[in-house]
């Protein structure tokens, strides 16, 4: 027993002094974890910073609003002074008028005589006028009394109208025969020979009667033909 001893003591004296066992790895320590922050905490701190903004905003208005009478004070000065203006021109105004009617009375007498005069020359010349009347004679200028003609009243001279004139005998003489297909009485052609060259006129008539010349130019109207009427010996 007394040798295991022994055996042990040495055995631990031996561990001891060994300076080549190595030792034991200490195991690492745990972190500490961090406290969860409240959320309430930062709620709180929000609400008081937005009551702070709104209490600011409000003294800044409050300001606004004792400085507004101070800056609409001089309008209200401005408008009596004015309203006090305009009150001594009307006063000056009637002051005016009165200097100028007593003026005007003062100066009138000799323009009412002026006047007072010219009516009384209007008078007078309307008395001779009216007194010359009865004593004057006007005599009315002869006139002619109106002679109505008669329908079938005859013409002094003889007439015929002419419905056109053509160089080319071929188109007067189918001038011709439409207006004789309408009905024209004494319709013919006459040819002219002078400085212009040769003239083929186409003529109705002669006519000694107004009414039947009229009835005639009446049908050529119709046909879209101007006539002209001329006189022959």
């Amino acid at each position: 027993m007394a040798s295991r001893k022994d055996f042990v003591q040495r055995s631990r004296k031996q561990s001891s002094a060994s300076p080549n066992r190595p030792l034991a790895a200490s195991k690492p320590r745990a972190k500490a974890t961090p406290p969860k922050r409240k959320p309430w905490a930062l709620a709180l701190f929000s609400l008081c910073a937005l009551a702070g903004l709104i209490f600011i905003l409000n003294q800044l208005l409050d300001v606004d609003a004792t400085q507004m009478p101070t800056a609409t004070a001089p309008t209200k000065t401005t408008s009596t002074s004015t309203q006090k203006i305009s009150k001594k021109e009307t006063i000056s105004k009637p002051v005016a008028e009165k200097t100028t009617k007593t003026t005007a009375q003062t100066s009138g007498p000799t323009v009412i005589d002026k006047s007072i005069d010219a009516e009384a020359a209007i008078k007078q010349n309307k008395y001779e006028f009216y007194e010359l009347l009865p004593k004057s004679e006007i005599m009315p200028a002869a006139v002619e009394e109106y002679k109505s003609t008669p329908r079938d009243a005859k013409l002094d001279k003889h007439y015929v109208l002419q419905a056109g004139s053509f160089r080319n005998a071929a188109d007067a003489e189918r001038m011709r025969a439409q207006l004789l297909l309408s009905g024209l009485p004494n319709v013919h052609t006459n040819q002219s020979d002078g400085a212009n060259g040769i003239w083929y006129r186409v003529r109705i008539g002669p006519f000694d009667n107004q009414a039947v010349m009229n009835k005639a130019n009446n049908k050529l109207a119709k046909l879209n033909i101007n006539a002209m009427a001329i006189r022959i010996d």
